[in-house]
């Protein structure tokens, strides 16, 4: 995917001091029941942008666990994730400080995490991404509290959000934006979508 940016536009994001910022759609629940879409969401990518800016990512999900506290602006430390990429269907048991994946698969559409701890943790998707030719980053996508016994089903979708913001890092808990521009991205990003930035209303579009 490609984001561009005229010079007036960057000056005017510089003067505010916020970023570009990346949100993917992920669908969550526990135990069956819908995630709250009125909670908070997670900045996959938050990054000082540039004239011409190429974001790439891979196919693969991995699932991690946390102790933050899901308050707005708070940035969540991945405190335990799983070594290998997930596969759907399969859960994904989190115990003594770590993910064990479970046999037989259950359900090939979704990701699937299961908390055998007593620790109050929240859990989630990571997905590995790559802004303008720099080291590939693994960064969380979405994140929910799940309790003892009690289990979190994912299911990503195509959809990429594109919006101003001042999140301080990848990982920063926002409220939904009002202006997200809404993509459909192709697997592993490419060369498109591009988008565009009109610095009139400081919104992103899609040109292509």
């Amino acid at each position: 995917m490609e984001i561009q940016i005229d010079g007036s536009g960057l000056r005017k994001i510089a003067a505010a001091d916020q970023r570009v910022t990346l949100t993917r759609s992920v669908t969550g629940a526990v135990d069956v029941l819908k995630a709250n879409a009125a909670s908070l969401i997670v900045a996959w990518q938050a990054f000082v942008p540039m004239q011409e800016n190429t974001i790439n990512w891979g196919n693969q999900y991995f699932c991690f666990a946390t102790s933050t506290t899901l308050v707005m602006n708070a940035v969540i430390t991945m405190n335990s994730q799983s070594n290998a990429p997930m596969q759907a269907g399969f859960v994904y048991q989190f115990a003594q400080g770590q993910f064990a994946m479970q046999q037989p698969p259950q359900d090939e559409n979704r990701y699937i995490v299961t908390n055998a701890t007593q620790n109050s943790l929240a859990f989630g998707l990571a997905q590995s991404v790559t802004v303008n030719g720099q080291p590939p980053m693994l960064a969380p996508l979405c994140v929910v509290p799940v309790g003892y016994n009690q289990s979190a089903y994912f299911t990503p979708s195509a959809t990429i959000g594109i919006f101003l913001s001042n999140a301080a890092a990848a990982g920063t808990l926002l409220p939904p934006p009002r202006d997200a521009c809404l993509v459909s991205a192709p697997k592993g990003g490419g060369s498109e979508p591009v988008i565009g930035f009109d610095d009139q209303t400081n919104a992103f579009y899609q040109k292509s």
